[in-house]
């Protein structure tokens, strides 16, 4: 048997020239970036596909119009000029929207992914009826339902959060009359959303006593809170995509007002929000951390530090209720 070793003798090892590994490096390369665009491209196709099956086919008599309409946030802008800050405040994602008609007759449905659970509950929150007075007209409020994880409906509008998600599903003409086919559209598209919310934390801090229920609000910016409460057009209390913050309206005896608690970052940014809020609006820099002053129209302003935590009651008629809504918010942070 001949020795392969002896054989192979004398042959010359060939060696590849540099130019040739370059090109193999650059095809491998080129491979690589190929396979990386293509998954890529497939988790974002699969992500729409999966998007776009929320959106049912039809409720009785109404069906789909053409495609759902995407939009993300470089393109919100398109569909809601004006309104769409608001929801980018929330860490909006993106956007389905789909028609459905029978003949002359149009349903809207509305399918905003939100980051988080407590943004999307936020989102809803901003559409909550308070029951202030508890005797109000129920046709205004509202009907309550099992959709979701919470949803109301009114007025041929219904709203419900599930998840990371926010739904409205509304008929234009505002009233009743297809109200079995929109409830329809609302439990299919929540059947298909599978993960349940978590209400933001900062929810469970606000005192119970004197809350009037369904007016609690969660944001993180000071464009919500101008729609809610106007302060100032300069943000005042230095509110930021890093900033938590729960607004309330109470009812203490015959008096209304409104408490607002912000979680921020860290004791120091708290502080410097306090000082900030002190110097500018009430003009005065604090000598501690609690501070009741009178202001205009004989009302009083109360706010407070702890760590890092600011809070802030409006609307007070006198000091002794503003200091006792403080207290009650530094019960609830023990």
């Amino acid at each position: 048997m001949p020795d392969l070793r002896k054989s192979n003798v004398g042959i010359r090892q060939r060696r590849t020239s540099p130019a040739k590994q370059f090109f193999q490096r650059c095809v491998l390369n080129s491979i690589a970036v190929l396979f990386i665009v293509l998954f890529y491209n497939g988790v974002i196709m699969g992500n729409q596909l999966d998007f776009k099956s929320l959106i049912p086919e039809g409720a009785k008599d109404f069906k789909k119009v053409d495609q759902a309409q995407l939009f993300d946030r470089k393109n919100l802008f398109d569909y809601m000029d004006g309104g769409a800050e608001l929801y980018l405040s929330y860490d909006f994602q993106r956007l389905s929207v789909q028609e459905y008609r029978d003949k002359d007759r149009v349903i809207t449905v509305e399918v905003y992914e939100m980051k988080t659970s407590q943004d999307a509950f936020g989102l809803y929150s901003l559409d909550q009826e308070a029951d202030n007075p508890p005797q109000a007209d129920t046709a205004r409020r509202g009907e309550n339902l099992a959709i979701g994880d919470k949803a109301n409906f009114s007025s041929g509008l219904l709203k419900f959060w599930k998840g990371n998600h926010f739904v409205r599903i509304v008929d234009l003409n505002g009233n009743d009359q297809f109200k079995d086919e929109i409830l329809e559209l609302g439990n299919k598209i929540s059947s298909k959303i599978d993960k349940k919310g978590e209400l933001p934390e900062l929810l469970s801090k606000l005192p119970a006593e004197g809350l009037i229920h369904n007016s609690e609000r969660f944001f993180h910016k000071q464009i919500v809170l101008n729609n809610l409460y106007f302060l100032s057009t300069e943000n005042l209390l230095n509110l930021s995509e890093k900033t938590s913050v729960v607004m309330g309206d109470y009812l203490l005896g015959k008096m209304n007002l409104k408490l607002l608690l912000i979680s921020y970052p860290d004791s120091a940014s708290a502080r410097s929000a306090f000082e900030r809020f002190c110097t500018k609006y009430l003009k005065s820099f604090p000598s501690g951390k609690k501070v009741i002053q009178k202001v205009e129209e004989d009302k009083f302003i109360g706010l407070e530090l702890e760590k890092n935590y600011l809070w802030i009651t409006f609307e007070g008629k006198d000091e002794r209720n503003t200091g006792d809504i403080l207290r009650n918010v530094k019960e609830k942070l023990k």
